[in-house]
């Protein structure tokens, strides 16, 4: 891994299935920039503790989504998976971190207030904070780019701030992180074309990956529909169609124009069994390469262990240079 290449930074919390809005709109692009950067892929479990009222299964679904990453291809050789929990530094310059920035500007924070809305008994503070903490996850490697949805740009914009108002405190010493958008339409909610796809809805709102062929069946034959019968990408009339129509394009990589001249006159039902079809053919070998991997628990847990080492010693020595900065006293 060379190192005057640029740091990438991102994360997933493991309270839960991963799905098709969290593969096309961000996965795949870890995927794509993987031998462009220096890539740090965090397991942010400290993250879910946010919003986890039983964490009884963290531990399982860490190991789960650790394996699914592999399965889908990250490279443990050619970037650096660890767990956030795993390297201390990012709770000490969290600490440091929460002490430049007003309350008022996290209650500002848009992310926040649609968290709490979604979450009414997980108003803490580490929810207030979660932007914090996520620009410490962020800074403590000096990252440069960021990969994530357009609805985390709030929390990128709060990591900028502190780099800057750490730097004109204490002296220059951290980038201010650019996001990187994927730029693919946005995967909405298979029971809601307005709501983004994600799984804080009911669970027929979303494609997960590991969803068994009859499972998928289902949800899609259940996926709304507009009315009329005619199968066209117009997403001001038929968002629901529309929607459809873009999980076949990426799926199968066909063109939209020539999927809609396949299905003409062959109404819903039909494009529906053929989608279906194209989703299951589209996941088979990642889930098999996923329960290959879900059966050798040791070697995941080697995979993070080597990984939260390798970014344990990249954020010491950051560490060392905040406390340098600040007047510290560093007895490491």
């Amino acid at each position: 891994m060379a190192k005057n290449k640029e740091i990438v930074l991102s994360g997933i919390r493991p309270t839960g299935e991963l799905h098709f809005g969290n593969y096309f709109g961000a996965f795949k692009k870890w995927l794509e920039i993987q031998d462009q950067y220096r890539c740090f892929w965090m397991v942010a479990d400290l993250h879910s503790l946010t919003t986890l009222e039983n964490t009884k299964d963290l531990k399982k679904t860490a190991y789960e989504m650790t394996a699914l990453w592999l399965a889908l291809g990250l490279d443990p050789e050619k970037s650096t998976i660890f767990l956030q929990s795993g390297v201390a530094e990012h709770g000490e310059l969290n600490a440091i971190f929460s002490t430049l920035l007003p309350v008022a500007m996290l209650e500002l924070n848009p992310t926040y207030k649609e968290m709490t809305a979604s979450h009414p008994k997980a108003g803490s503070f580490g929810l207030l904070n979660y932007p914090v903490l996520q620009a410490a996850d962020i800074l403590l490697y000096k990252t440069s780019k960021v990969p994530v949805g357009k609805d985390q740009e709030p929390h990128i914009e709060i990591t900028r701030e502190i780099a800057r108002r750490f730097n004109r405190r204490f002296g220059r010493l951290f980038p201010e992180p650019q996001a990187i958008f994927e730029k693919i339409p946005k995967i909405y909610s298979l029971a809601d074309p307005a709501k983004k796809m994600s799984k804080s809805h009911r669970p027929d709102s979303y494609i997960a990956l590991l969803d068994q062929p009859a499972e998928i069946r289902r949800k899609i034959r259940a996926a709304v529909t507009d009315s009329g019968q005619e199968i066209i990408y117009n997403p001001v009339k038929k968002p629901a169609i529309s929607n459809l129509l873009n999980l076949y394009h990426l799926v199968s990589g066909g063109q939209i124009k020539k999927i809609e001249e396949k299905f003409k006159n062959k109404g819903y039902a039909e494009f529906k069994k053929d989608l279906a079809e194209k989703i299951i053919k589209f996941l088979a070998p990642i889930q098999k390469r996923f329960e290959q991997i879900i059966k050798n628990p040791k070697k995941i847990e080697a995979v993070l262990k080597n990984g939260s080492e390798k970014a344990g010693r990249e954020a010491q020595k950051t560490m060392k240079e905040v406390k340098n900065k600040i007047g510290l006293i560093n007895l490491n």
